[in-house]
């Protein structure tokens, strides 16, 4: 019965399940009702699970059927929808809003698949019986789910492109509809004729030319059109009718992957629809000429769309008819103004007569009528206004005018000289009346004057006809006659002559000149052909021959322009020049001479061009003609061998080889048609210059001559050439394309032959009988020598094997219902003995017999039906075992049968050959019951097949039941299952272990085991060797086969092999596709990815099996990149033994494989010689490589003479305890006692005692001296030598040896690099380093012992940084406190004031005997005084150490609290000082706040007495309580920081610095002291506002610092950036921040610094946008490169560092987060702004002259008093080679100077302060002060 539930089956849909449901519930109902109830309990059991298991597999099946059949109509509702032009308009809008709901129905979908895959994953991890149900209905939705996802993208890009369409075709309407109003208005509004006014005509002709702006407006809009046009989709063939009347093939592009059987299409492929008329789905030849059945919204008809393009050229056509129209109505207007303008001068010249005309205006009537004339002849140039007739009348009207207006002129000097002659007779009269008698020379000229008057009229005649030969000039001469007149006249008609012979020339050389210039105008390009090119060269030579024989006429003309020019100049001044503009001619000289220039200069151009161009064509004809031969050749061959045809392999190979040689050599033409190409570019770049070159000379002739060049549209030869260039490309592309797909056709036809061989050789037995039975007897050969026969039949014995272990499990079945049997029986002998007993019983009461006997009646018959039942089981049992032998026998006759067929087929070929597929009896096998197991899941054998594990012809074998699936599972057990994985570990007799349990044990390290971990789960599953048991990750989490903290690693290789789901499609991702989306990194994949390769291939997470590494790479499992990587073989593992780099492969070379499990197990490797170390076992190999053990040592080891216990020895102060302080030496009673007994009993103050006992602990024990034991902390607190209160903060301090935990990786890190993290406070930290280097050396805590610094810097756990601030003996790094001398000194000098104590050898620390005052005067004088005080908080959740502003900011404080522990903060010391008069003064100084007070001025002001100052001097006043006794009771009024001048320095002991005297400072501070601000004014996010001089004892502004030389112009500049970018510049003096403006009207900065502080300002008020004018902060102005880098990272620091990023114009300061809400900053620039220790150190420290970050500055400097400034110190010398002020004392003081102490090559910045601590309670947190 237990058997018959176990083995019932699953239903495979929800009716076959609702009645298993039902059979089962009657099922379990006879249970019920069955008496053997107890015996049946485990069946009941199993039947309450098996209902239970029914009902949920019903319920998923129908949630899964649901949302498939959802997903199933969403996808419908997608196909059938009608994408074409039709209501475009209309459908768009709809489709837009209804896809926006499809998008948010698939977001809350997605969280209900979410949803529903979390029941599956648990039903699939309760290992769910029906597993594989479930999983291949999840597999179906996730697969229609992914589908879905598909089809929405191709909507989106249906949306997208159809809108454009619909866009497209609306603006090109409204264009051409705005194009016909234009049209319409021009031609309504524009009309005119001869009888418009002038005044109308010149209105028109604005008006048209504002016309013309608005025309060319459309111009943008119709460009725009014929651009967009080329990237307009087609939708129209979309439709049926109109694919159907389409001429051409209709393209289409795929919009996603899509598969269909065997076939395929990929995104952005192209095919040919064949046939649309069903609307959903579409007959498309894709590539390769396969036919297909795709659906038609994953389709698109791509660009170009005849329709657009027909459309945009239409209006394009438009315009350009517009444009023409205009043109003709400008000119019609032109010419008609021309005309009015020369009617009107006609008429004016018509008109005069001689007493009308003036000398002074008659000239310009020609002139005005020659120049109006002019241009009526060129704008009557096509003008429809005049025809030939009326230019021929206008002709005539003008030449009229002309010979009238000469009539005028030859008249007009007879006219004048009538007018003349009464004049001269009137002066002549006048002079002889008034002068006195003429003398002889007088005499002579009047003579010549009388001869002059004779010559008059000769001088008329020539006169009139020199003026007429002078009308055709544009000024007419007027030669008025004086006393010279004949030299004149002479010198007049010279001057004529030449300007005669100036015209000429200038006529001959200007026709000259036109006929070239018309000729050269003539081409407008080049030819193609080489001979038309040749003889058009030869002409432009022959036309440069022609223009040199002419040349003589240009010297001519310029010649006789030279001797007019002379004559001219020669003519006297008195005599009245002609009119003749002398400059104009020789303007036309110039212009004749620059055109002839022009035109040589263009043929020597054109020549040199033309011999280029015939080079290049010649060269790119003869390439294109070879290229265009070879590819005419090549096609041909290409014909021919697919016109072939071939009827066996061996042709088809040959065909296929040809096929090969072929298209190898269209490959390799590659080149020269590239080649090609590239000559035919140049050869039309070169065309196009010449065009070019052609158009600007007509272009420049036409603005020149203001003569229009009448044109014609030729097609550049360019075009041509291009067009040649890409037709062959195209003619080649589609001669690789045929011969690429006709070779891989080939090929494919070739595997397919030889699949199908033997099936192609029985079809045609026939024809090749010969050639069947050589195949036959090489199948025979082959099957003998593979002995599939052998095989089949042991398959068959192991089949039956089952069957007789199926049996033997029945016959034990059945020997355990025996044994029950048995049991009954002697259950039933106890009843009957029992009874037996009762019916003694029953004698003597026979009320109970009758009872008695019915209770034997029940038994009797419970056991005869007991019986009965037995035998029915053994009925039924026996049944099953002979169905088991027939379904044997049935085997065995289904062996002989195909035996004898297959001896049949060998005797009768023929009769084989002649029945046909058809004829033939298949038997098919349902696909779906093909599954194979994977790694994680089920796999269908269409899957295999697909993917390449298994070939065709086996999947057909499958399908045809030929072969079982077990059958092929074995041959492909590596891709199902693999080889096998790293199991775990084996080790002698403790057997098999788990990596986890190796790490445990240590016998692996943490980084070893979890990279073996991942590469289990990477492959599949976690291992649990001890129980041969595969896991998944939780399960194994759950079972502590790994450890929880692993989980979240271990799901991320696990991940690697059942898939990464994407965010957005919800599907799986291989590694290499995870990778490529940062899931993550590089290492980690190609590490995982190994171990899988290893294995068995790369694992298909979606298959669930592995598959080779090329499949991987063309499956896109993984990229180039990884597949290179891979094939590198690279050492991504750890080798357990020697802990080298070794890969996976080579790792499990060295496991063993355990013959029974047939598991890989790294065998564990030999325990190495370890000696005891501080907390554990050291290996000999870690000293080896510490360098603590020589070679020497090593080989005494191997040599047996040298054991651990000697090596401990040898290494005690390495391995074992310290030489740290491990006690108090009580002098005053002679005692030895713990440290913190010592404070106990008051001798040792609190912060001492921690200080002490920390050290202790970082060293590696606490130790107690009186019994010389040595322990860890938590044993000291339980022995009592630490109390409760100190041993968390020793617990911490011991994590410097045992090692600090990285919360990020999780591994153990020393203690620098805990510093480095900020796990431990700096300060504490550099003290607990002292201590270890002090008492032995630094502590490797992986290692657990001691090791030198050289060492400590190779493994990262110190640097050089590190070691300059442990070595440098200044104030900053005693962190230790002598209580006997008051002084702060660091670890290494305390130890040196200690004793060792003679019996234990431990250190003690002496206490002298204070009832001794001139021991302790003595000693208290032999130090300078110097202390600190520095209060430490302890965060009460983290345990973390801070500041008190860190506290107070964090909010664990208030603000009382914060000022009263700010105050207690300071760093006192005693100085002498030296003044003028040679007098000594004591004082004390704050070196925090600078801050300082005169002790004897204290006393004689009573603020001390004199009591307080011996206890001072005695020692039992400590410096610390003597300051707070001074400034507890002096006023903030006379604390003095600053004085005005260098006039109070004082000398010093020191030779190099001084230091003010004090009373005299005091004097001085009522004019010059600072004005405090309020407590509020500055806090903790302010800058650096000024500069304390250590010199001068002096606040100063930082440009006084900067011109004092203390401080170079960098740091200062950055000083000011920081104020300037966080607010505005600080006036020191009360604390104001100011503008750049207001700072240099103060006189804070100058102008030139406030030049370069210009952009921090803008960080602070915001760089404002031009175009947005919206203001942008620091960070938004870098990303739009309006500030650069480097200052903008300046910027940013300052602000973060002073309290965050600022708001541009608004000063709020914004966190870290908020910016990155704001996407000013991503989390690796957050991560690099928040980590201080990586800020650019631009800054030089003005006191120890190092480079240092603005981070480091703010914390050295100084605070003063009252208002929170910041002050940063300065000196002109550096304080690491010279000390500061504070340092300097005289013999007679407390200390000695330790000037010069440092060592100048020191470096680094000294931050942070290892100052002693003590605890202070407050009711906020715990936190600890020092005041010792």
């Amino acid at each position: 019965m237990q058997r018959l539930i176990e083995t019932s089956p699953w239903g495979e849909d929800a009716a076959a399940i609702e009645q298993q449901i039902l059979n089962q519930n009657k099922f379990h109902s006879s249970i019920q009702r069955s008496q053997e109830v107890e015996r049946a309990r485990d069946e009941l059991k199993m039947s309450f699970a098996r209902t239970g298991q029914l009902r949920e597999l019903q319920n998923m099946i129908e949630e899964i059927s649901r949302a498939i059949m959802w997903v199933n109509e969403r996808e419908e509702e997608e196909l059938v929808f009608n994408w074409g032009d039709k209501n475009i308009d209309v459908y768009i809008p709809k489709k837009q809003e209804s896809y926006s709901k499809l998008m948010s129905a698939l977001e809350v979908k997605e969280k209900e698949l979410n949803k529903l895959k979390q029941k599956v994953d648990g039903l699939l991890k309760n290992n769910h019986p029906a597993s594989d149900k479930i999983e291949a209905y999840m597999d179906t939705l996730q697969t229609q789910w992914s589908w879905l996802l598909q089809i929405t993208k191709c909507i989106h890009v249906h949306l997208k492109e159809n809108a454009a369409y619909s866009q497209f075709f609306k603006e090109a309407n409204e264009t051409y509809s705005k194009l016909q109003k234009e049209h319409e208005n021009i031609r309504k509004k524009f009309t005119c004729d001869k009888g418009t006014s002038l005044e109308n005509l010149t209105e028109l002709l604005k008006n048209l030319e504002r016309e013309k702006e608005t025309i060319m407006e459309n111009k943008r809009q119709v460009k725009n059109l014929v651009n967009k046009s080329k990237s307009i989709v087609s939708l129209r063939p979309r439709n049926p009718e109109e694919k159907s009347s389409s001429p051409s093939p209709v393209i289409v592009q795929a919009l996603c992957d899509f598969k269909q059987d065997q076939k395929g299409i990929f995104k952005g492929d192209e095919g040919i629809l064949t046939d649309n008329t069903q609307r959903s789905k579409w007959h498309v030849t894709g590539p390769g000429g396969l036919d297909m059945l795709i659906p038609s919204v994953c389709l698109l008809i791509p660009p170009p769309n005849p329709l657009s393009i027909g459309l945009a050229n239409k209006n394009e056509q438009y315009y350009e008819a517009i444009m023409g129209i205009w043109n003709q109505l400008y000119i019609n207007i032109k010419s008609l103004i021309s005309w009015q303008y020369c009617v009107k001068d006609i008429n004016y010249i018509n008109s005069l007569t001689l007493t009308m005309m003036r000398p002074e205006e008659y000239r310009n009537i020609i002139k005005s009528l020659e120049t109006h004339y002019q241009e009526f002849l060129r704008s009557s140039q096509g003008s429809e206004m005049f025809g030939e007739d009326e230019k021929k009348k206008m002709e005539g009207q003008y030449s009229g005018a002309q010979t009238h207006y000469d009539t005028l002129v030859i008249g007009l000097p007879t006219y004048n000289q009538s007018k003349v002659d009464v004049v001269k007779k009137e002066v002549v009269k006048l002079v002889v009346q008034h002068e006195p008698p003429i003398k002889a020379e007088t005499t002579n000229t009047l003579q010549g004057s009388t001869l002059s008057l004779t010559l008059l009229s000769d001088l008329h005649a020539l006169r009139r006809r020199l003026e007429l030969a002078e009308s055709g000039l544009s000024h007419h001469l007027h030669v008025p006659l004086g006393e010279n007149s004949v030299q004149e006249c002479s010198q007049r008609l010279l001057k004529l002559s030449y300007l005669r012979n100036l015209l000429q020339s200038l006529l001959q050389a200007e026709d000259v000149i036109k006929v070239h210039e018309a000729r050269l105008t003539e081409k407008e390009t080049t030819s193609l052909d080489l001979n038309e090119v040749e003889n058009y060269r030869s002409s432009l030579k022959q036309m440069k021959s022609e223009l040199e024989h002419k040349r003589d006429l240009l010297k001519a003309m310029e010649s006789d322009l030279v001797n007019a020019v002379h004559v001219n100049s020669q003519i006297s001044a008195s005599f009245h020049k002609c009119d003749v503009d002398l400059s104009k001619y020789a303007d036309l000289v110039g212009q004749m001479s620059d055109r002839w220039r022009r035109i040589q200069t263009q043929i020597d151009s054109r020549v040199w061009d033309l011999e280029k161009q015939e080079k290049q064509l010649r060269h790119f004809q003869q390439s294109s003609g070879v290229v265009d031969q070879w590819i005419d050749n090549a096609k041909q061959r290409q014909d021919t061998l697919q016109a072939a045809k071939f009827s066996d392999i061996q042709n088809l190979m040959e065909h296929l080889n040809r096929q090969k040689v072929l298209h190898s050599e269209i490959k390799g033409k590659k080149e020269k048609v590239e080649v090609v190409q590239k000559d035919a570019d140049t050869c039309a770049a070169s065309i196009k210059d010449y065009e070019l070159q052609l158009a600007s000379y007509s272009a420049g002739l036409e603005t020149l001559l203001n003569i229009p060049i009448k044109r014609t549209v030729l097609q550049s030869p360019a075009t041509v050439v291009r067009e040649e260039a890409t037709d062959l490309q195209s003619r080649y592309i589609e001669l690789l394309t045929r011969s690429s797909d006709y070779y891989k056709f080939l090929g494919e036809m070739l595997k397919n032959m030889e699949e199908l061989k033997t099936s192609m050789m029985v079809q045609q037995s026939q024809n090749h009988y010969t050639e069947i039975l050589s195949e036959r007897d090489t199948l025979l050969i082959k099957l003998k020598q593979l002995e599939q026969d052998k095989t089949r039949q042991g398959r068959y014995e192991e089949e039956l094997n089952r069957v007789k272990v199926s049996l033997e499990t029945e016959l034990r079945n059945k020997q355990r219902l025996q044994e029950e049997r048995d049991k009954i029986h002697k259950d039933f002998t106890y009843w009957k003995s029992q009874y037996e007993l009762k019916e003694g019983q029953m004698r003597q009461c026979d009320s109970d017999k009758d009872k008695m006997e019915r209770e034997r009646l029940s038994l009797k018959s419970d056991l005869e039906r007991m019986m009965v039942e037995l035998r029915t089981v053994e009925e039924r049992y026996k049944g099953r075992l002979q169905s088991s032998q027939r379904e044997v026998s049935d085997l065995a006759l289904k062996r002989d049968s195909l035996e004898r067929e297959l001896r049949r087929l060998q005797q009768r070929p023929d009769s084989m050959s002649i029945q046909t597929q058809t004829d033939e009896k298949v038997v098919t096998v349902d696909p779906s019951k093909l599954v194979f197991d994977g790694v994680r899941r089920k796999v269908t054998a269409h899957q295999l097949c697909d993917c390449g594990i298994i070939s065709k012809a086996t999947l057909e074998q499958l399908l045809k039941g030929k072969r079982t699936v077990e059958d092929v599972a074995v041959d492909i057990q590596l891709s199902l299952k693999g080889t096998g994985v790293i199991a775990g570990m084996v080790r002698g007799p403790q057997g098999r272990m788990s990596i986890t349990e190796a790490k445990t044990k240590n016998l692996l390290s943490q980084e070893s085991a979890i990279m073996l971990l991942e590469a289990q789960a990477a492959t599949g599953h976690i291992m649990d060797p001890k129980f041969n048991e595969k896991m998944s990750v939780d399960a194994a989490c759950s079972r502590g086969v790994v450890d929880t903290d692993d989980r979240d690693t271990l799901m991320t290789a696990e991940a690697a092999g059942t898939g990464f789901k994407d965010p957005y499609t919800g599907k799986l991702l291989s590694i290499g596709q995870a990778l490529k989306q940062n899931r993550l990194d590089k290492k980690t994949a190609l590490r995982l990815l190994q171990a899988q390769e290893s294995v068995g291939g790369i694992l298909d997470p979606v298959l669930s099996v592995f598959l080779p590494k090329d499949l991987a790479l063309d499956r896109n499992l993984i990229d180039e990149d990884l597949y290179r990587a891979l094939n590198k073989k690279p050492a991504c593992y750890l080798d357990p033994i020697t802990e080298e780099k070794i890969s996976y492969s080579d790792l499990r070379l060295k496991c063993r494989m355990e013959p029974a499990s047939g598991l890989l197990l790294l065998p564990v490797p030999e325990k190495p010689m370890t000696v005891q170390g501080l907390r554990g076992e050291v290996s000999v190999t870690e000293l080896i490589n510490s360098n603590l053990l020589s070679e020497t040592d090593v080989q005494k080891l191997n040599q047996g003479k040298l054991s651990s216990k000697e090596i401990e020895d040898k290494l005690k102060n390495y391995l074992h305890g310290s030489t740290c302080i491990a006690g108090i030496y009580d002098e005053a009673n002679n005692r030895i006692m713990t440290i913190y007994q010592a404070m106990k009993e008051g001798l040792l103050r609190r912060g001492t005692t921690l200080e002490l006992l920390e050290a202790q602990a970082a060293s590696g024990f606490v130790i107690d001296p009186i019994n010389n034991v040595c322990m860890n902390v938590e044993e000291a607190w339980k022995r009592g030598l630490v109390g409760k209160e100190f041993k968390d903060k020793l617990m911490s301090a011991e994590k410097a040896v045992t090692g600090y935990k990285d919360p990020h990786t999780g591994n153990t890190i020393s203690l620098f690099q805990a510093i480095e993290k900020d796990l431990i406070e700096k300060g504490h930290g550099i003290r607990l380093l002292e201590a270890q280097i002090a008492s032995g050396g630094i502590i490797d805590p992986k290692e657990s012992h001691r090791i030198d610094v050289d060492i400590a810097y190779k493994r990262g756990y110190f640097d050089e940084e590190m070691n300059e601030i442990l070595t440098y003996e200044g104030d900053d790094t005693k962190g230790f406190f002598d209580p006997n001398t008051q002084e702060n000194l660091t670890y290494l000098q305390l130890k040196e004031r200690c004793i060792t104590d003679p019996k234990t050898g431990l250190v003690l620390l002496p206490l002298r005997d204070r009832t001794n005052p001139q021991q302790m005067v003595q000693q208290s004088s032999q130090k300078n005084i110097l202390r600190k005080r520095r209060v430490v908080i302890v965060d009460p959740d983290t345990g973390k150490e801070m500041t008190v502003r860190e506290a107070y900011h964090k909010e664990l404080i208030d603000y009382d609290t914060f000022l009263d522990l700010s105050e207690q903060e300071c760093e006192w010391e005693e100085i002498t000082i030296r003044a003028s008069d040679g007098s000594a003064r004591m004082v004390v100084v704050d070196r925090k706040t600078g801050t300082q007070y005169d002790i004897q001025d204290s006393l004689d002001r009573g603020i001390i007495d004199q009591t307080s100052l011996d206890q001072y001097r005695l020692g039992t006043l400590t410096l610390t309580k003597f300051a707070d006794l001074i400034t507890s009771k002096s006023s903030l009024s006379e604390l003095s920081i600053t004085a005005s001048n260098m006039e109070d320095v004082a000398t010093c002991t020191s030779p190099t610095q001084a230091c003010p005297s004090s009373p005299t400072v005091r004097k001085r501070f009522n004019s010059i002291s600072i004005t405090f601000s309020p407590t509020d004014e500055f806090d903790e996010g302010s800058p650096i506002a000024a500069i304390f001089d250590m010199e001068t004892m002096e606040k100063i502004t930082i440009p006084e610092a900067l011109r004092r030389g203390i401080v170079d112009a960098i740091t200062a500049q950055r000083l000011l950036e920081a104020q300037a970018c966080t607010g505005g510049i600080i006036n020191p003096t009360n604390g104001q921040r100011l503008n750049l403006q207001d700072a240099v009207h103060q006189g804070l900065i100058d102008d030139d610094m406030a030049t370069k502080l210009k952009p921090a300002q803008k960080a602070f008020m915001g760089f404002e946008d031009v175009k947005t004018k919206r203001k942008m902060s620091v960070v938004e102005a870098m990303k739009e490169k309006w500030l650069p880098y480097e200052a903008g990272t300046r910027f940013m620091e300052f602000q973060y560092l002073t309290g965050g990023l600022l708001e541009p114009g608004k000063g709020q300061k914004t966190s870290i987060e908020k910016a990155i809400r704001r996407g000013w900053l991503d989390g690796k620039g957050a991560q690099k702004l928040q980590d201080t220790r990586s800020h650019t150190k631009n800054l030089t420290c003005p006191k120890t002259k190092l480079k240092i970050s603005y981070k480091e500055a703010m914390d050295s400097c100084m605070v003063e008093e009252g208002n929170g400034m910041k002050m940063l110190q300065a000196s002109s010398m550096s304080s690491k080679g010279i000390s500061s002020p504070y340092n300097v004392s005289n013999p007679g003081s407390r200390s000695g100077s330790r000037a010069g102490s440092l060592a100048n090559s020191r470096a680094g910045s000294r931050s942070g302060s290892r100052r002693g601590s003590v605890d202070y309670s407050s009711s906020y947190s715990t936190f600890t002060t020092s005041s010792v």
